[in-house]
């Protein structure tokens, strides 16, 4: 089964609840696991490069998420076989598309927020598999993305006692670090996967919409995939507030540094889409750089 679409990001935009509002629609399939990674991890047998990748809190991560799958499999939430294919099978075409079990009528699709930061020639191996696919890109203030995503690298599930651990020449590397940076540079990533999917099969949300408009953004996104957009399906969970956080506010040096690294991006964006979100985005690097000045 090839999937109808693909949630590509960003990380820390709220991928996490599209995918859990997303899953209450009768006429939605997701995999169990949210994040399936077969685009943009190696052709290896995941339960082996999950427990020897390179980095230890890449290894801590997995250890806790296949407990935590396992547990759902003791529990009855979930088959075990889905997740013996998913963990322990060679990761080839044929597996992939295996991993999708839509019953009729429902359109089936994948949510891995890395996908937004593929290369050009990776974007092209999607486009080659599912070239009809829909795109879904949520978009958050760059800034406020980055700083969010450190935070989140240094809780407990990654193998941290939480952000007020990190020393600063480890926040001043994970920011400098461009792959990190990738995940806020927006319209680069908008740019790639445009040259092989048209307007029509892309939809940009903000992760404001989130908290302001959560059921209208839902219903935006039902229409696009091409489901039943009514209020019957707009379940309570979307006033709901998934997978947040509370993490301290950025230093006023780290928030004037990421100004200065973000505001031509944040200007462009602004450009773009010239919405409320994208002009407050840019009011707030100019505040900071403001006071930098």
């Amino acid at each position: 089964m090839i999937p109808d679409f693909l949630v590509i990001g960003s990380q820390k935009a709220g991928t996490t609840w599209l995918d859990r509002n997303l899953r209450n629609h009768p006429n939605i399939w997701l995999p169990p696991e949210k994040e399936l990674h077969f685009f943009d991890f190696p052709p290896l047998v995941p339960f082996f490069f999950l427990l020897f990748a390179p980095m230890r809190p890449i290894r801590h991560w997995a250890k806790n998420r296949m407990v935590r799958d396992f547990a759902k499999v003791r529990e009855g939430q979930q088959a075990l076989g889905w997740y013996v294919s998913y963990y322990f099978s060679i990761r080839t075409q044929h597996w992939y598309l295996s991993l999708f079990k839509p019953a009729k009528g429902q359109v089936a699709g994948e949510i891995t927020p890395r996908y937004a930061i593929l290369g050009e020639a990776k974007i092209a191996k999607v486009h080659a598999l599912v070239p009809d696919a829909k795109i879904i890109y949520l978009l958050r203030n760059p800034i406020d993305r980055i700083w969010s995503d450190l935070a989140m690298f240094h809780r407990p599930k990654f193998g941290s006692q939480g952000l007020h651990t990190a020393d600063p020449e480890a926040i001043e590397k994970f920011i400098g670090n461009a792959t990190h940076q990738a995940s806020s540079r927006f319209l680069k990533n908008l740019h790639r996967w445009e040259k092989y999917y048209p307007p029509e099969q892309i939809f940009i949300g903000f992760q404001e919409q989130i908290r302001d408009t959560p059921e209208q953004l839902l219903k935006d996104v039902c229409l696009f995939l091409g489901v039943d957009a009514s209020d019957e399906h707009i379940c309570s969970m979307a006033k709901q507030r998934i997978n947040s956080h509370q993490y301290p506010d950025i230093p006023s040096d780290i928030a004037y540094a990421l100004a200065k690294l973000f505001i031509s991006d944040i200007e462009q964006l602004h450009r773009r889409f010239n919405n409320p979100h994208t002009a407050q985005w840019l009011a707030s690097a100019q505040q900071q750089l403001a006071k930098g000045a």
